[in-house]
C-alpha cells in the first residue's frame, strides 16, 4: 500500500508539472471557469451549465460528464486532451450533439462561443446510441411532424422543434422530465388538450427551462404566432 501510494504521489507530481494535475482530480468546470461557465439548472439528476468563451480565451483543463451539448453559435475551437493528443472541431450554429466524458483544455480559436450543456449525472456506462427512432413509436414519443429527432440513448431523448410562422402542431403527449433550450424565443401560445387556447407569451432566445412532466405528463400543442421560425432543442430524461 505504501509503495502504491509514493508511485501515485510520484505520477500526480508529473501530472502537475506539465499542467494536466486537473485531470486527476477531476476539476469541474464551472469550479475552473467560474466567470465563463454558469449554472441555469441543477437538480439529483442533472445539471444545465451555460458555457461562454471570448474570442480565443481558454478554458483550463477540466473533466466532462455525459451531456448534450447545444451550440447557440457555431464553435472553432482547439481541445488539448489529457495524454496531450490535440484535434480542432468545428460546429455550426444549432447544432445539438451527445458527448462522453474528457479531460481537456479548450481554446476558443474562432468568435465568442455560447453553448448549453445539459450534464446528466446518473450514468455508469458509455451511451447506445440509437440510429433511428422506434418503428413503432409510444405515445410518449413526440410523433408531431414539426419535432425532428435528433438522437436518442439510454439516457435521453432528443428533438430539435422549429415551427414556421403561424404554424401550429398537433396536439402531442410531453411525458417525461425535460430541459428545453429556445434557441430562437419568439412569441407563441399554447394550448393544454380539452381547454382553451392561452394568452401568447414572450420567448427569451437563448433562455432555458426545466419541466418535470414524468409526474404529471401533459398533452398540448404549440402555435408560433411571431413572424419569425420558433426553434427549442428539447432533451428529454429517460431514467
Amino acid at each position: 500500500m505504501l509503495q502504491f501510494g509514493r508511485r501515485r504521489f510520484k505520477v500526480l507530481l508529473a501530472l502537475a508539472a506539465c499542467g494536466q494535475i486537473s485531470a486527476v482530480v477531476g476539476q469541474d468546470l464551472v469550479a475552473v471557469s467560474p466567470k465563463l461557465a454558469k449554472v441555469e439548472y441543477e437538480d439529483a439528476r442533472v445539471r444545465v451549465v451555460r458555457l461562454r468563451i471570448p474570442e480565443h480565451a481558454s478554458l483550463p483543463t477540466h473533466d466532462r460528464p455525459r451531456r448534450v451539448v447545444v451550440s447557440l453559435t457555431a464553435n472553432h475551437v482547439l481541445l488539448t486532451r489529457a495524454n496531450g493528443q490535440t484535434s480542432v472541431t468545428r460546429t455550426e450554429a444549432g447544432t445539438i450533439a451527445w458527448s462522453e466524458p474528457a479531460a481537456r483544455t479548450v481554446l476558443n480559436l474562432g468568435g465568442p462561443v455560447e453553448n448549453v450543456v445539459v450534464e446528466l449525472k446518473r450514468t455508469d456506462e458509455p451511451g447506445n446510441p440509437l440510429a433511428k427512432p422506434t418503428a413503432n413509436p409510444s405515445e410518449e414519443y413526440l410523433s408531431d411532424p414539426l419535432h425532428k429527432w435528433v438522437l436518442e440513448n439510454q439516457y435521453v431523448r432528443v428533438y430539435e422543434v422549429r415551427i414556421p410562422p403561424g404554424a401550429i402542431t398537433t396536439f402531442h403527449r410531453h411525458a417525461y422530465d425535460q430541459v428545453a433550450v429556445y434557441v430562437s424565443g419568439g412569441i407563441v401560445s399554447e394550448q393544454v388538450e380539452g381547454q382553451a387556447w392561452g394568452q401568447p407569451k414572450t420567448i427569451e432566445p437563448r433562455s432555458v427551462s426545466f419541466s418535470g412532466n414524468a409526474a404529471k405528463p401533459m398533452t398540448h400543442r404549440v402555435r408560433n404566432d411571431g413572424k419569425t421560425e420558433y426553434r427549442v432543442a428539447l432533451v428529454q430524461f429517460l431514467k
